[in-house]
């Protein structure tokens, strides 16, 4: 199930060797920045990508993805460190880590790798430039400016293409160019960290090398499109070698269990590559032809791009198929009432849900399928108990309050509304938006005094958040 990632145990770490001979940088804390500061600017430069980039809310995918990058996390020399990981919707190769623990890989980039091991690898290093401050270290001569400038700088070397480019109209060119290649030096750092995660979290660190160097040999061949990922990560032949020395010192082990990985990468293919007969003629093709690491993922990536383009009949087909073949795969019975809700079939997926559910009664992501389900089709005091629950059980995922909100709004709650909204832009970094959306809440208050504290303590407290980080104008401002 993609909730979790599914695979053999990690290996023990007494039987990893330890990361040795890491190049000298200096003292981690000889940065410009506080921990506090590289909060605050990991949520300043993710509030403004928010506007920039595409990302997806899949719940199925946020999850693989968050699952696979808090694995590797807990295996870093910091498993202390809080981290988020998030999918954008982009074919570039790219993937970037920012202060404050945020990580984001391209779908691109995903789509580029053969298996799980190569996507680790990735994470692995990009966790690896968060644990060691690398861009606040970077950002060390820049001393003199503010921290709205080097969230602009952060925009430009990480960024790229038109986004990148506006953000270099805020700031020096001449610096971003020299933080780039000074951070070439890091490069170094996080693949010896990285490889050492990748071994603990139960994975072949051979695969990073391995993955570097067909990066690099496709830029070799697309010299005028090169990967926006070697642009931010520049690739040298001797750091490859190092790199694959340094795995090297390491026993070559299985890699774990693939599933997740190759429905993940189908679900991407088909709902994210294209909308058109292509996508579908692919799937049909390589099912016909036997091209394909997992005949399974790609049966369930060809049903879902079927109804992406709106054969739902056909779709529905395919995936009852799965269903049938494979009832133990929670994956494919959401697929299928997925599939009921695009055909406008409600009934029948809300029966497909009330009985998956008796059958996989611990499934968090199947729970929270459903009550969108019950959302949309206006079942709004059953939706808002489930979302409730798996809030109370410590799920804070930033959709379940966009999807609370919306059950609280259209049932005409809206002092609800508004709160849910709050905590939905507060996980998102938008403390400004948080605390507008709980002015909006006070109107709602009513003679109630319990609601009336509770709206003005949350308020107190993000503007506390604000005030500790410095990032108070607003609320100087009036705004």
């Amino acid at each position: 199930m993609p909730v979790l990632v599914a695979g053999a145990l990690a290996a023990s770490p007494s039987l990893v060797r330890p990361v040795e001979n890491l190049p000298d940088l200096g003292d981690h804390s000889a940065t410009i920045l506080s921990s506090l500061e590289e909060e605050r600017l990991g949520r300043e430069f993710m509030r403004n990508a928010a506007g920039q980039l595409n990302f997806i809310e899949d719940l199925e995918l946020k999850q693989y993805v968050n699952g696979l990058g808090r694995r590797l996390a807990d295996y870093s020399d910091t498993p202390e460190q809080k981290f988020a990981f998030y999918l954008i919707n982009d074919n570039t190769l790219n993937a970037f880590a920012v202060p404050g623990g945020h990580i984001s890989v391209h779908t691109g980039l995903i789509m580029a790798t053969k298996h799980e091991a190569e996507l680790a690898s990735v994470l692995a290093h990009e966790i690896a430039h968060v644990t060691q401050h690398h861009l606040a270290r970077m950002l060390k001569q820049s001393q003199s400016q503010t921290l709205p400038a080097l969230a602009a700088i952060v925009a430009a070397i990480l960024l790229g293409g038109q986004a990148g480019q506006a953000a270099l109209v805020a700031t020096n060119a001449g610096l971003v160019e020299n933080q780039l290649k000074y951070s070439r030096t890091f490069e170094r750092e996080a693949d010896s960290i990285g490889i050492h995660a990748l071994a603990r979290a139960g994975y072949d660190p051979r695969a990073m090398p391995a993955f570097f160097e067909k990066l690099q040999q496709w830029s070799r061949i697309q010299e005028s499109n090169v990967p926006e990922f070697l642009r931010t990560h520049p690739l040298t032949v001797s750091r490859i070698a190092e790199s694959a020395s340094r795995a090297e010192q390491y026993p070559p082990v299985s890699n774990p269990d693939e599933t997740d990985f190759f429905h993940a990468r189908a679900k991407i293919r088909a709902l994210y590559m294209g909308r058109d007969s292509s996508t579908t003629q692919g799937f049909a093709a390589n099912l016909r032809d036997a091209k394909y690491e997992d005949k399974q993922a790609e049966r369930y990536g060809y049903a879902l791009a079927l109804a992406n383009e709106g054969n739902y009949d056909d779709a529905a087909r395919r995936i009852s198929e799965l269903v049938t073949e494979y009832p133990d795969d929670v994956r494919y019975v959401t697929a299928k009432a997925q599939i009921e809700i695009s055909a406008r079939r409600f009934d029948d997926a809300l029966a497909t849900y009330r009985t998956a559910r008796n059958r996989f009664p611990k499934d968090a992501a199947l729970e929270l399928y459903y009550a969108n389900a019950l959302v949309t089709t206006g079942a709004h005091d059953e939706a808002r108990q489930i979302i409730k629950r798996a809030l109370a059980r410590g799920n804070g995922d930033s959709t379940l309050y966009a999807l609370l909100a919306r059950a609280e709004g259209e049932s005409g709650n809206h002092l609800a509304a508004h709160q849910s909204l709050a905590e939905y832009h507060y996980l998102r970094g938008n403390l400004h938006e948080a605390l507008r959306q709980l002015r909006l809440a006070k109107r709602y208050v009513g003679d109630s005094y319990y609601a009336s504290a509770s709206v003005e303590a949350r308020t107190q407290e993000i503007e506390r958040e604000l005030r500790i980080s410095g990032e108070d104008s607003a609320l100087r401002d009036g705004g």
